[in-house]
């Protein structure tokens, strides 16, 4: 996905040939397969004896073919256990002159523990490996910032009001990615004073440790514990947000005006677009405004919490039971700030979760596509608002989200009832956007994956 979203670059997996085709069959946007997956194509053969040649071979031929100016090696489980050297393999092709690009290498979420993984390791492996190879890089757009978003989520769409405010605010955009982003613009980020990032990434950490380059992250934990000053949504979280840049850069002078000005003039957009949908009775899944709208929803379109659901089996491998509970006190604590008096659930059925929603004459039910079975509430009679979608596609900083969340909310409030063939299947009792085969297989993986790392097991309730 990284490499994808870099114009210039092609993706190397280092593996067997199903690792790459799962990639087009599984992609995170169905709408924009990935069609350039090159693969070293590993056998039983280099599981034994190594795959380092097959590397090598690898990279050479995909230089040969695409001419890219980034070859992002991806390692995957079988090259990983087995431990191949792929700095070695990546610094001889180099010596031999074999490639005219660079070629950076992810490191695997099996080498080490404390790395990060995933889409955050790729960027890391960018940012150690090319970004900075030489240290103290002078800042040559003083003043600038970077605006960098997570790939999917389309960030010409995500910044567009951002930078033109801080523009305004008297504060450059040296650049902004991924958006039509090259290898040339990756090498430009070194230019800035300052990193705006959707949340805290490694990567960023990196740059500000090796080049002096300072970093913000959108999203992040504090000491402080309450939704509404967590949130950087909304109207008063956005106003927040641009305020903490201009400080950062000392515009805090000239943000005050800016901001006041185009603050008056969306909330005056905002109290026209939320009159159909102001004292509707949402219900939703909670946890402490962060990652879901409950915020924009009660706060920005005075909507009313009728119930509030809390998924907490996967959040208990990574926190506590005390951490746990902080969270869900945060969002029931905000949902009776703005007058709502919230029935909870922890952990429900479906069945329970729509009976529910029958019970507190919910309007509409604000869940995601990506873990919810949208359909099966449909099939209920809910009316549905899918959060992964809006997430996605337009909830981002700035004054004009909530007024899209207003519109798109009044959309599905007139929706009619629905049948979607979907709703015919057989799903798992907990965790209903899986069929029960499904189900047991997300058990399998989950038991193998922490038998790897020597975590204690746990198997979900219904396994």
């Amino acid at each position: 996905m990284v490499a994808d979203a870099i114009k210039d670059a092609v993706p190397l997996i280092h593996g067997p040939i199903g690792c790459s085709f799962q990639r087009k069959i599984n992609p995170f946007r169905p709408y924009a397969p990935f069609y350039e997956t090159p693969c070293t194509d590993m056998t039983d053969l280099e599981v034994v004896y190594g795959g380092e040649e097959r590397l090598r071979r690898g990279i050479v031929e995909t230089y040969v073919k695409y001419r890219p100016n980034l070859i992002l090696v991806i390692s995957t489980c079988p090259s990983d256990l087995i431990g191949d050297d792929l700095r070695a393999v990546i610094e001889d092709v180099k010596e031999r002159g074999e490639v005219g690009c660079e070629v950076v290498y992810t490191t695997g979420d099996f080498v080490e523990r404390a790395r990060p993984v995933g889409y955050q390791d790729a960027l890391y492996a960018i940012a150690d490996q090319m970004l900075c190879r030489e240290e103290g890089c002078a800042c040559a757009n003083d003043g600038s910032v970077n605006i960098v978003t997570f790939p999917i989520h389309g960030a010409g769409l995500k910044v567009a009001e951002m930078a033109s405010i801080l523009n305004e605010i008297g504060i450059k955009i040296n650049k902004v990615c991924f958006d039509d982003t090259t290898v040339k613009d990756l090498y430009d980020l070194r230019a800035a004073t300052l990193t705006i990032t959707d949340y805290p990434m490694a990567w960023a950490k990196l740059m500000k440790e090796r080049l002096g380059i300072d970093y913000y992250a959108i999203v992040s934990f504090g000491d402080e514990l309450d939704a509404e000053a967590l949130s950087p949504y909304g109207i008063e979280g956005s106003a927040r947000v641009f305020m903490e840049i201009a400080r950062r850069l000392g515009k805090e002078g000239e943000a005050e005006e800016v901001i006041s000005r185009r603050k008056k003039i969306e909330e005056e957009k905002l109290a026209k677009a939320r009159r159909e949908v102001e004292g509707k009775r949402v219900a939703y899944v909670g946890m402490g405004g962060l990652h879901s709208l409950e915020v924009m929803l009660l706060r920005d379109l005075r909507m009313k919490a009728s119930l509030i659901i809390f998924r907490t089996l996967g959040l208990e491998r990574t926190l506590s039971k005390g951490a746990i509970k902080e969270l869900m006190n945060m969002s029931i604590e905000f949902a009776r700030r703005y007058g709502s008096d919230p029935e909870i659930l922890v952990n429900p059925t479906i069945d329970e979760e729509i009976e529910a929603m029958k019970r507190t004459n919910t309007d509409i039910a604000v869940v995601s596509s990506l873990t919810n079975p949208i359909h099966t509430y449909n099939r209920g009679g809910i009316k549905t608002f899918d959060a992964m979608k809006f997430m996605i596609h337009n909830q981002r900083v700035g004054f004009e989200c909530p007024i899209e969340l207003a519109m798109q909310m009044r959309k599905a409030l007139r929706q009619r009832k629905r049948s979607p063939l979907l709703s015919l299947l057989e799903y798992d009792r907990k965790r209903a956007n899986l069929t029960p085969q499904w189900a047991k297989l997300a058990d399998m993986f989950k038991i193998v994956r922490e038998g790897a790392f020597g975590d204690k097991v746990k198997v979900l309730e219904g396994a």
